[in-house]
This record gives structure tokens, sequence and C-alpha cells, in this order.
């Protein structure tokens, strides 16, 4: 009977019981900014912890579980901005959920299985500009209650169950910037879908991953949009049936290319972009649709456009256009070009942004094909496979106006001396992840005297050759990462010597073990230096002129012991980052490490600076370790006089005995 009575005041007592162990186990949140901001993403939590301060204006607390939003639990958040709501299982957003929150200016709802949402659940968010309700199970815009949401910015409705972009009658938005309908299932689009989206100027539209079939004409007649995204829309249908309803639209970007990994059915036909003549835009993208041909009616449409992408369009070559056009960005990555002049760009003469990444074929540069492109400024051809050929004075010729220039991923490039010519105002070249074969009798760069951010990573350049970088007066950003040094050793005079202005200069990845004496001291405008992956063991300061205003990165080297006096002239301007080095944390090192810790806000990446010796301290991050030093000053001191005195004993006792000896 006994044992009966305590079963049955167990069961009922232990919830009450057991409320102050399960209390004192919840997960915290993460304090981001005191009073301010405040993440709960993804500790289980039912309810907004009271630890977290009214004071708070931004809170994480997706992944979590709510089932309902009611109007209590945000009511003391008065000053809340900003809140994601994100994955919380939100089924019920009842009356009022938000009416005390005046200055809540984002809400994210994504993920959450809303079933029903309060005709006034939004009333009191007065300030709300940015609703994202993506992947929320809904079904049509009569769901949400938008009276309530005039001062919305956007809107973001992607991956629902849309099927018409028909807003209710009797709204306004006037503040409205973009409405993202994004992968919903929206099929036609009819004249009176989009009226009150013509009342909208500058409006973001974005309409991608719907399987669009159909759009009536004139259903974006004098509509003024600052960007329409078709995006992989019209998956098996011609793309006439696009372009034919929007006749009449004014837009400054059109998105009507594809995905990557979706198959079309029906490639682009001349006639199939004839849609384009009736339509205003300045920029145009049809990245992954195939052109069925090259004539010139496929360009026909295309005079006013200021930019063109072309990226993956199956094309050979460009059309020889007769007629004038306004293209100043042409895009033409992953095509099949065999030769760079079968872009033909003496049609394109106004274009100052040319790119032409990952071509699918090996191809030659030609010979000035590009002649006609004189006020070309920016030139990308990186992640090509060249032909083998001398580079660049015929290749480039022509391009007095180029400003950047990216070779970067290609095959073993043999450079002319000097190898740009044409290209004297160069500003960045980037040669990166490229073999250099260089004639070493003259620097291929000597004549770039504007040249000022220079990227030479993997390019294994020959370190010993002291005139690389002869007439590069400008020069203020240097990477040399992956290059591999003489011997491992950066010596005193270098390649460096002819980059006086240097500030910015990667050695990373170099396979360093040692680092000169003025070997860096020349370049005084030094504000960043990577040496990190390398070998060093020393921390290797003497190297530099100035030590007051720098940024120095040593991670990932083999550096264990810092003797203090590298470290005297460091000011508390400089950054220094020691991670993922051996450190040393015995008494060997002790004025290192106390140096450290009193200058603990000049050191990065703190956490993974931590001790590898001794053993006892392995893994103890350094602003932790505590040690006592018993071999003090006085120590010494008296080690020191101990031993004089022993010294001078023996002396003495050696003088009588020889007294004694000589007495005999």
């Amino acid at each position: 009977m006994a044992f009966s009575v305590c079963f049955v005041f167990l069961l009922v007592f232990y919830p009450l019981l057991s409320q102050e162990s399960a209390q004192s186990v919840e997960p915290a949140c993460s304090e981001i900014i005191a009073n301010r901001t405040y993440s709960c993403d993804g500790l289980g939590l039912q309810e907004i912890p009271k630890v977290i301060p009214s004071s708070t204006e931004n809170l994480d607390f997706s992944f979590n579980s709510l089932f309902a939003l009611y109007s209590w639990m945000f009511s003391r958040f008065e000053n809340l901005k900003y809140i994601d709501l994100s994955r919380c299982g939100i089924n019920w957003i009842y009356n009022e959920a938000f009416w005390n929150n005046a200055r809540l200016n984002t809400i994210i709802l994504i993920g959450n299985p809303i079933i029903y949402i309060a005709d006034i659940a939004f009333l009191g968010a007065t300030s709300l500009e940015h609703l994202y309700l993506q992947e929320t199970s809904i079904p049509d815009l009569s769901f949400i209650p938008l009276k309530t949401l005039k001062g919305l910015v956007t809107l973001h409705l992607g991956g629902n169950f849309i099927s018409s972009i028909r807003f209710p009658e009797d709204i306004t938005f006037p503040n409205l910037a973009l409405v993202n309908f994004a992968l919903n299932q929206i099929q036609t689009i009819s004249v009176q879908d989009s009226t009150f989206l013509k009342e909208i100027k500058n409006l973001t539209l974005i309409l991608k991953g719907n399987n669009i079939k159909y759009i009536e004409p004139t259903s974006f007649n004098h509509s003024d949009f600052h960007h329409l995204d078709l995006t992989g829309c019209a998956w098996n249908t011609d793309i006439s049936s696009l372009l034919n309803g929007l006749s009449g639209l004014t837009t400054h970007t059109l998105s009507i290319g594809t995905f990557r990994d979706i198959t079309v059915d029906n490639d682009v036909l001349s006639s199939s972009l004839t849609g384009l003549c009736n339509i205003s835009v300045k920029e145009l993208s049809l990245q992954y649709r195939h052109l069925s041909e090259d004539s010139k009616e496929s360009f026909s449409c295309f005079t006013k456009i200021e930019k063109l992408d072309l990226t993956a369009m199956n094309l050979y070559s460009l059309p020889n256009v007769s007629q004038p056009n306004d293209i100043k960005e042409l895009i033409l990555n992953e095509n099949f070009f065999s030769s760079l002049c079968q872009i033909n760009s003496d049609s394109y003469p106004f274009v100052t942004h040319l790119y032409i990444v990952g071509n699918r074929n090996t191809w030659s540069l030609g010979s000035k094909c590009l002649e006609h492109l004189s006020i070309l400024k920016y030139l990308d051809l990186s992640h090509n496979d060249f032909q083998n050929e001398l580079c660049c004075t015929s290749q480039l010729s022509g391009l007095h106006n180029l400003l950047y220039l990216n070779l970067s991923f290609g095959p073993p490039l043999p450079l002319d001396s000097p190898a740009f010519p044409a290209s004297k105002q160069l500003e960045v070249l980037d040669l990166s992840y490229v073999l250099l074969l260089i004639n070493e009798s003259s620097s291929p760069f000597s004549n770039l005297g504007d040249l000022r951010t220079l990227n030479l990573s993997y390019s294994y350049v020959n370190s010993s050759y002291i005139k690389m970088f002869e007439g590069l007066t400008k020069l203020i950003y240097l990477n040399l990462d992956g290059n591999v040094f003489h011997n491992k050793i950066l010596k005193g005079e270098n390649l460096l010597s002819k980059v006086l202005q240097l500030e910015t200069l990667i050695l990373s990845n170099c396979d360093l073990e040692v680092i000169e004496n003025q070997a860096l001291q020349r370049l005084r405008n030094l504000k960043s230096v990577d040496l990190s992956h390398n070998k060093l063991t020393s921390f290797a300061t003497n190297a530099f002129e100035n030590l007051s205003d720098i940024s120095l990165n040593f991670a990932f080297n083999m550096i264990s012991t810092i003797p203090i006096g590298l470290l005297r002239n460091i000011s508390n301007k400089t950054t220094i980052n020691l991670s993922y080095n051996p450190i040393d944390c015995s008494c060997s090192n002790i004025e290192f490490l106390t140096w450290y810790k009193e200058h603990e806000n000049i050191f990065l990446d703190t956490t993974n600076t931590m001790c590898a010796s001794p053993p006892s301290l392995a893994g103890t991050e350094l602003m932790k370790v505590s040690i006592t030093c018993r071999f003090t000053v006085t120590y010494i001191i008296l080690i020191i006089v101990s031993v004089i005195i022993i010294i001078l004993t023996i002396c003495l006792v050696q003088y009588y005995r020889r007294r004694v000896y000589a007495a005999i």
C-alpha cells in the first residue's frame, strides 16, 4: 500500500519536481550585440526565452517550434525591427500577432506550413517593408491580408502553389519595388492578371522557374519595370510565346534564358526573337538557350540593347551585323568558338566589357581580332584552352584603352617582351594558374607603368629573375601565392626590389622556410603581407621596415618561440595572425606569452592560436594559458652568484693546497 501511494505521488508531482532541472539545461540563445541582436537558431525552443531583453531589435528564432503566432508573443519587444521565424512549424497566424511592433521592418516566415493568416495579423506592424513567405504552401494571393501591408517594399512568395499573379482589387503599394513569384505554378498570364502591376513603376518582377506557356499580347503594354525575370520559363514551348506577350513593355533588364540543369525542348529560332523589336530593354539575358541558326536576323532586334548575355547558347560565331547597335557589354561564355575572330568584333564597336569565359573548344586568339574595339576597357578570357602561341602583341592589337585583362586558368603561355605593347594603360592583370614562359632578357611587364594590380598566383615564375617586375612603378597589389622561391629562401636582394610602391603582398603557399633580414625593408608602403601556409620557423619581423601600421598573416607555419626583441616595434595599429602555429607555452617562451595577453587586440583568430607544447597544454588557446615560471631574474642572479662563489672556493682550495705542497 505504501509503495502504491509513493508511486502515485511521484507520478503526479514529478513534472513539478523536475521543472527546475529542465530549465537549467535549456539551451541558451547567443548574444550577437548586447541588448540588440540575439540568435536562437535551431535550439528546439517552444517560446521566446524570457532572458531575451525587451530592447532587442534583431531576433533570429529560425528552426524552432512555435506552431502558432499569438498576439502576446512579441508584444514586449517594442523596438523589434527584424525577426526570422523560418521553419518553425507555424500553422496559424492569429489577429494582431505583431500589434505592438510598430518598428518591425522585416518578417521572415520561410518554410512554415501556414494554413491560416488572420485578416489583421500584421495590423500593428506599421513599418513592415519586407515580407518573406517562400515555401509556405500559399495557394493564391487572396490568402495574404495585403490590405494591411501598404508599406511593403519587397514581397517574396517563391516556392508556393500560386497559379496567378493577379492581385486583389482595392489595394495599393506605393513603395513596392520587388515581387518574387519564383518556382510557383503559373502557366499563363492574361491582361487582367497584370493590371495592378502596370501601376507600379520601376518594379522587379521575378517569375523564374514557372513553366509559363503563354502570355496574352499587351499584358505588359505600358508597363515600366526595372527587371522582369522569366528565367527557366517556357520549357517546352517556343520562346516567342513569351516575347509576343511582352509587347509594349519597357524594362531595364529582361531575363528570358534558362537554367544550366533544365533541358529545353525547343531551340531558339531567328523568328522567335522578333518579339524583342516591340520591347524596350537595356540588358538582355538569353543564357543556356540554344540558338538554332546564326544569322543577321537573329540580332536584328538587339540594336538598342546595351548589355547582352549569350552564355552557353551553342554559338560557333556571332553574325556580322550591318546595322548600328548600342551594345556595350557582351557576355559570350561557354560557347564553341574556334577563333577569337569569330565574334566579328567590327559589328560591335561600342563594346567596353567583353567576357568569353570557359569556351568549350580549344581555340586561337588569332591576330588583330579585337582591333575594332578601340574603347574596350574590360576583357575576361579566363578558363580557356588556347592554342600555344606567343602572346600578346598581335592578339590584343588596337586595345589602347584596356584597363582590365584576365587570362587566368589557361594553358602555358609564352609571353612577348613586352607582352602588352598596345595596352600600356592596363591597371589590372590576372595571369593566375597560367604557366608563364618568359624570355628573361627583359621584363614582359616593362611598359605597364600604370599597372596597380597583378595576380601571378600559381604561375611558376622564376623567383631568381630579379628584373621580372621592372617597370611596374605604380603596382600596389601583388599576388605570388603558390610560387616557389629558390632554396625556399626569400633573400635580401630579390625580384620585389623593383615594386617599391607595394601595399599588399601575398606570399602564401610559397614553401618558404627563411626570410632574410632586409628582404622587404625597401617596401616602406606595405600595409598587408600574407605569409600563411609556409614553413617559417621564425617570426621574421626584421624583414619589414615599418611595423607601425601593417597586417601580418603568419598562419599555418612552424613558429614555436618568439623572442621579445622582435615585438618591440609593433604598434597597436598592427594586426597579426599566428593561428595554426605550434606555439611553445613553456617558460622558455614566457616573455612572448605575457606580451601576447597584454596585446590581445592586435591578434586575429585567437581561437585557433593554440599551444603545441608542453603536452599538458597542447590544444589550449594562448589567451587561456596561465603558467608560473620559477626561474625569475632574482633566481638567475642567485644562480650566477652561487656559481661564482663555487668557482672562487675551488680556486682558493687549489691555492692553499699548492702552498702546503710547496712547504713540504
